[in-house]
């Protein structure tokens, strides 16, 4: 406990160098690294003539060797960044455990050194520890640059739909928590001279020997003590909403009292990451506790660059944001687009599933067409049958009416597998449209595009049904075969641009989200949609956003969410659950 009551104590004696720092910090990343990164990225893109990092880009990526240049330029900077963003109060904590003043250019000295000893091969380890490891096992001192990296959730979610993929997911989320716990001193020992990051790594190792359920315990309290902050700011601010004469008042003020809590979110998640900075410093020292942290940061440099930093702080940042969240409007409400039928009542892509959405008051059906050996269609994800049926064949091997007599299980129902007419049939029946997305597998005879073209125009004439793909050639195809029909680009990674493409809409994935790329699509005249979104924090948070159709599992949350949202007009309580959904993980 030494060392928690040694970071306690700093982080006390230092509150206020802590802001300063954590400002200044996310102000050079703000106003200076990221619009560089940004830079060179779409430089990057630009020379390889691509709109965006995908699977379908990443070739042409590769494969230009200026394109990669410029590409390897922007991670280093990144790198580099996140290496003095994270050791930032390390060296601060350093300086007052050595008992000097944290004045700014002892500060900037320390980060230099850090730097100098870091500029080796040795840096992309420390690339793989700040950009990976610490983002995907949130344990440790993170960056600005890192807090959206994430195991994309259609990744997670296809991996663990069988019993060993969720054992090999879950054995690799023990392993990033393990090493992230290993590795959580490496800034520490960085910044008190350990040599280099090879060094400082194995002097992390050592220190977290037998410590590793003492740094968790540390970490989830320090977490928790920040939420706890954060929703009792929630709780104060909900006194001058409610006090708000009218809504149209009340609906400013909330917008106010959100852009004051993001602030509290910035501030506190600085002063978290400044604590557990401090408690590794002490925990490297052994929780010996200098009398010098009181020594005073008196030289004038120091002083008139916190008292600029804090300035432009308030001119710059702080109104904004204020502006930003009040201006904000709630946009038109998107579909619910049941994400392979509803699997809560039937097996996926199966009848009972289209069924069970439908039953829900789902206003799309999601599902997905492979093509058989004689040229027709079957309705089901997988090529292989062996998650759902058992059965070692490939869909390219069977004949519709083979494939159509299979019986395939999931969550304790049964269905057999549907062909394309019968399903369109029964949505027909039951009033709800179909976004079929077409699955290439690659053993399709010539004229594939135009084969689902044909049977689509014959099956649903007037075009009430939806298409999309993952295959960029598949979906321009039919575009060029038939403009009227309504097709989608689905993109399962995405940095960067929209994707340029002909249809009239792209469904991405949550991950590769961003606001721009709804503002530019729509911009266009073009659909965006999101997927796979489970989570009922993100269906609120989609629901508000104006995207055009949430594909979703949860069909059933999404649609009580949904009327909730369109039927409660209370300031205090949308103010509260926009308050919620806006604690994320940093």
């Amino acid at each position: 406990m030494r060392s928690f009551a040694a970071a306690w104590s700093l982080l006390r004696r230092r509150l206020l160098l802590v802001i300063v720092a954590t400002v200044a910090t996310q102000g050079v990343y703000a106003w200076a690294v990221l619009p560089l990164v940004l830079l060179l990225f779409q430089a990057a893109l630009g020379v390889a003539g691509v709109d965006g990092l995908s699977q379908a880009s990443l070739p042409g990526l590769l494969g230009n060797p200026l394109a990669l240049l410029t590409l390897i330029l922007a991670v280093l900077l990144a790198t580099f960044f996140a290496l003095l963003e994270i050791c930032v109060f390390t060296v601060i904590a350093q300086l007052c455990f050595r008992g000097e003043a944290p004045s700014m250019p002892a500060i900037l000295r320390g980060l230099a050194g850090i730097g100098r000893r870091a500029m080796s091969w040795q840096i992309v380890l420390f690339a793989g520890y700040a950009l990976l490891v610490i983002p995907l096992s949130h344990v440790g001192v993170g960056s600005a640059l890192t807090s959206h990296i994430a195991i994309p959730k259609f990744v997670s979610g296809e991996i663990t739909k069988t019993v060993p993929g969720s054992i090999g997911y879950a054995a690799i989320v023990v392993v990033l928590v393990y090493l992230g716990l290993r590795l959580a001193g490496t800034p520490a020992a960085l910044s008190g001279g350990q040599g280099t990051v090879l060094r400082a790594m194995r002097r992390s190792m050592a220190l977290t020997k037998r410590t590793q359920i003492y740094i968790a315990l540390v970490v989830l309290a320090v977490g928790a003590a920040a939420v706890v902050v954060f929703f009792v700011a929630a709780l104060l601010g909900t006194v001058p909403v409610a006090l708000a004469p009218n809504a149209t008042t009340g609906s400013h003020v909330a917008g106010s009292m959100l852009a004051v809590l993001t602030l509290v979110q910035f501030i506190g998640t600085g002063i978290a990451a400044a604590f557990l900075a401090f408690f590794f410093v002490a925990l490297l020292h052994g929780g010996r506790v200098s009398p010098s942290y009181r020594v005073p940061v008196r030289d004038r440099a120091s002083r008139v660059a916190a008292g600029v930093v804090l300035t432009l702080f308030v001119l710059l940042a702080a109104p904004p944001t204020v502006y930003a969240t009040m201006a904000a409007q709630p946009s038109a409400a998107p579909l619910v687009i049941a994400h392979r039928g509803y699997t809560a009542g039937g097996v996926e892509n199966t009848i009972q599933s289209l069924r069970a959405a439908a039953a829900a008051g789902a206003d799309v059906v999601e599902m997905d067409i492979q093509e058989t050996a004689d040229q027709k269609f079957v309705v089901i994800h997988d090529v292989g049958l062996q998650r759902l049926a058992g059965d070692p064949r490939s869909v390219y091997q069977l004949t519709q009416a083979e494939a159509a007599g299979i019986v395939v299980r999931q969550g304790g129902f049964s269905g057999h597998i549907p062909t394309l007419e019968e399903y369109l049939k029964t949505a027909d029946e039951l009033g709800i449209r179909v976004l079929v997305e077409v699955k290439p597998h690659g053993h399709e005879a010539p004229g594939f595009a135009q084969r689902v073209v044909d049977v689509m125009d014959r099956l649903d004439p007037q075009h009430r049904h939806m298409i999309q793909s993952l295959n960029t050639g598949v979906v321009d195809a039919i575009v060029r075969a038939d403009p009227t029909r309504a097709v989608v680009l689905v993109t399962g990674f995405q940095i960067g641009n929209a994707p340029r493409t002909t249809t009239g809409g792209v469904a991405i994935e949550d991950w590769s989200y961003s606001d721009e790329m709804l503002v530019s699509l729509h911009n266009q005249g073009k659909k965006l949609f999101v997927w796979t979104i489970n989570d009922p924090t993100l269906i609120s948070d989609y629901l508000g956003r104006g995207v055009d159709g949430i594909i979703t599992d949860s069909v059933a949350e999404a649609i009580t969410t949904r009327h909730l949202n369109e039927t409660i007009k209370n300031s205090v309580s949308r103010y509260l659950d926009s308050a919620i959904r806006q604690i994320k993980p940093q």
